[in-house]
């Protein structure tokens, strides 16, 4: 197993297979034992990065890395990621830096180079599985045990969509296999129920990023609820290059005792900066992002489920009017803005009573679960929902969103008035 050590790095990361010290070439006798160490200290905050570039994304994986160099790990800040890469991809391939492939773990180290890693590597995974829920949870043990915190963010990092399978391919086996971070090399995604089973296996997190395209949802952040305490996302597909990592890890390492919404709100707003005042390029889509408390999930659903029942009563001429004119997102009609779709049934219906539900979900989306939101259109606020406008998929029938509240009944309900 591949790793580079330092004294520093022996305190941090004990080896995980193998015995210590090697023997040295030539027969000669080992080194004399070095004495165990004491238990690492315990920073503010251990944020956690499992970089899935083993796809087209490889060169954006290699850039956010060194973006997270700029700022590096600091005594109250820890930098944790897991990285892979590998050859032979569709598209995408990246043959810099040698041209390594595999997976690396990484403490990582502030370094101005932006052309070249050097954090060192302190865990070599050979080709391990990046699409699979289970090695998310290895990652995050291990990140956890060697870096324990009184805080700790994850940020996901690959190919998102939604709540829905990233390749069509994998819909047959969506519920054990499927989801989100697609690894080209073995064809796997994690799907969201997993990726929920990864975060309650190993504690949960306080914030919890999911740096992918279309991840803002109702029925995503609902999945998750027990296991966060943020949320960043987007309803939009995001861009292949944001740079916001140093910024918003710098200000974490300027005020290492915040808390998981002001991290979350931090996160939004650097992404914002990057795009209003950076230059970034948005590839053709007005840009979301926006961060949400996972701990009024379940007040929210209430107050959905309250709207979606008495919307079903409404005129369906009202309904297929406001599903066909709400704000979507990415090549996925049927992920839309919620607000934007309740407004426009408010402003078409005649019942009083839908009205007023509307009003006060709106409200609550808007006051009490978003923490900070933005958008380059005025249709986004902050979180979307599945509406079919017609052909509802099944596989939604398996969320938890589904299985305790009532706008799975809806959306079927929906998707049935266009026929």
């Amino acid at each position: 197993m591949l790793r580079t050590l330092t004294a520093a790095l022996l305190l941090a990361a004990p080896c995980s297979a193998g015995s210590w010290p090697p023997a040295l070439s030539g027969g000669r006798a080992a080194a004399a034992p070095v004495p165990e160490a004491s238990a690492p200290a315990l920073a503010d905050w251990t944020v956690m990065y499992f970089i899935n570039a083993k796809n087209n994304l490889e060169s954006s994986g290699l850039m956010d890395m060194n973006q997270l160099e700029l700022t590096g790990s600091t005594d109250r800040v820890k930098i944790a990621v897991e990285l892979g890469r590998m050859n032979g991809q569709h598209e995408g391939d990246d043959h810099s830096e040698g041209d390594w492939t595999g997976v690396r773990r990484y403490l990582v180290a502030a370094d101005r180079d932006t052309t070249r890693v050097n954090s060192p590597v302190l865990e070599y995974r050979g080709a391990a599985d990046m699409g699979s829920w289970r090695e998310l949870v290895s990652f995050i043990e291990w990140a956890k045990v060697n870096f324990p915190a009184r805080r700790y963010a994850l940020v996901l990092w690959d190919h998102g969509n939604g709540w829905l399978p990233v390749d069509d391919a994998n819909a047959p086996d969506f519920y054990s296999l499927k989801g989100f971070s697609l690894d080209d090399e073995t064809g796997h995604e994690f799907s969201l129920p997993q990726m929920a089973r990864a975060l309650e296996a190993t504690g949960g997190v306080d914030f919890l990023m999911l740096d992918g395209c279309n991840m803002g949802m109702a029925s995503v952040s609902y999945e998750l609820k027990d296991y966060a305490r943020a949320l960043t996302a987007s309803e939009e597909v995001e861009p292949g290059v944001v740079v916001r990592y140093a910024q918003f890890l710098g200000l974490l390492n300027s005020r290492p005792g915040m808390g998981a919404e002001e991290f979350a709100a931090n996160t939004v707003r650097t992404y914002r900066d990057y795009f209003v005042n950076g230059g970034g390029d948005s590839e053709g889509d007005p840009l979301t992002q926006s961060a949400l408390r996972l701990y009024r999930m379940s007040a929210f659903r209430e107050k959905l489920d309250a709207w979606a029942l008495a919307a079903l009563r409404a005129e369906p001429v009202v309904l297929r009017a406001a599903a066909a004119k709400a704000r979507f997102y990415g090549e996925f009609p049927a992920y839309k803005d919620l607000c934007d779709f309740v407004n426009l049934v408010s402003a078409g219906t005649a019942d009083a009573r839908l009205r007023a539900l509307g009003r006060d979900l709106v409200s609550f989306v808007k006051k009490d679960l978003v923490i900070e939101n933005w958008a380059q259109d005025a249709a986004s606020h902050g979180l979307a929902v599945y509406l079919p406008s017609s052909d509802y998929d099944p596989l939604y029938d398996g969320l938890a969103m589904s299985r305790d509240g009532r706008w799975d009944d809806f959306a079927r309900h929906l998707s049935t008035l266009s026929k």
